[in-house]
């Protein structure tokens, strides 16, 4: 949101209607005009210009670490309260260390929740170890809300995309919203 406020700013003749949904969206049948992807893209028609890729971030609050423990090794993870965005999806944690040896830990949890910023604040209210999108975390670490457990493993990152129908970039409103989404995540 941050940079759809940025978005409007800039060009205050446009306006946008921003729909949240962790499914991928049929941009002709449903009428969209651009779509953000997160992995790889299957083979289509449509248009795909890169963004930054996905990084991710495990964190926890204070209040957790203070109850529960701060886990020291990765192999820790699997005796905590880890916050899923879904059982399948994240049932192993990997990370790679410095000297590029990979770990994947199994993690469960009791909350499982389809939404990262329900998981966001779960975990700021101390409810378990989190592992969800840096930019999503990172304003609540740099004010101390919450703690990033093993900050020298790297993590898997995804690519990212915003799409849309060729025959659409004409269109100036759509040709700023990419040009725009693409120079400030870049």
């Amino acid at each position: 949101m941050p940079a759809m406020a940025a978005y409007l700013e800039r060009y205050p003749e446009v306006s946008i209607d921003v729909v949240l949904s962790d499914r991928v969206v049929d941009l002709v049948e449903e009428g969209f005009e651009a779509a953000i992807r997160i992995g790889q893209l299957p083979e289509s028609s449509l248009i795909a210009r890169p963004l930054a890729p996905y990084r991710l971030m495990i964190c926890a609050s204070p209040d957790y670490l203070a109850r529960k423990g701060t886990p020291r090794q990765p192999a820790d993870l699997s005796q905590h309260e880890c916050l899923s965005f879904s059982p399948a999806a994240l049932a192993h944690w990997r990370l790679t260390g410095q000297q590029d040896d990979v770990c994947s830990v199994p993690v469960s949890g009791r909350l499982q929740v389809n939404h990262g910023q329900a998981l966001r604040v779960a975990a700021l209210h101390g409810m378990g170890i989190v592992l969800q999108p840096a930019f999503l975390l990172e304003t609540d670490v740099q004010a101390g809300r919450l703690v990033q457990l093993f900050p020298t493993h790297a993590l898997p990152s995804r690519p990212l995309s915003v799409v849309y129908l060729p025959d659409r970039y004409r269109s100036p409103k759509l040709r700023s919203f990419v040009d725009f989404l693409v120079e400030r995540f870049s």
